[in-house]
């Protein structure tokens, strides 16, 4: 069989009356981030924390928020990174979260103990 005979790699040529398979969404590459793209990213977790009674995460996303906040704030200068951070900090305080539910790396930098 000729390459330009297959419609997929392993060969597969749709029969009459197959379903079609619906095609996968195109791939623009990875997101280039800027200050500006990671400022949203850090103000619209922040006021989702702000927003909620409860800690509105599971353990995966407060690991995964966690983990990312430190990285994100080192692309704001002139300590708006930090400025945010703190104020991220502070709400998952109020908010009761967990020690031993947020990421490594962040307990490193609060030095909060497990």
């Amino acid at each position: 069989m000729a390459k330009h005979d297959m419609d997929d790699l392993f060969g597969h040529v749709p029969q009459k009356d197959e379903l079609a398979m619906a095609e996968a969404p195109v791939s623009r590459g990875p997101i280039k981030h800027t200050a500006d793209t990671i400022r949203v990213l850090m103000l619209e977790v922040l006021g989702q924390a702000r927003a909620a009674q409860t800690l509105p995460w599971d353990r995966e996303d407060l690991v995964y928020n966690t983990g990312l906040y430190p990285y994100w704030a080192e692309w704001l200068k002139n300590g708006e990174g930090d400025r945010i951070m703190a104020e991220f900090k502070a709400e998952l305080d109020r908010l009761g979260a967990p020690v031993d539910q947020v990421a490594v790396n962040w307990r490193k930098i609060w030095n909060l103990a497990d």
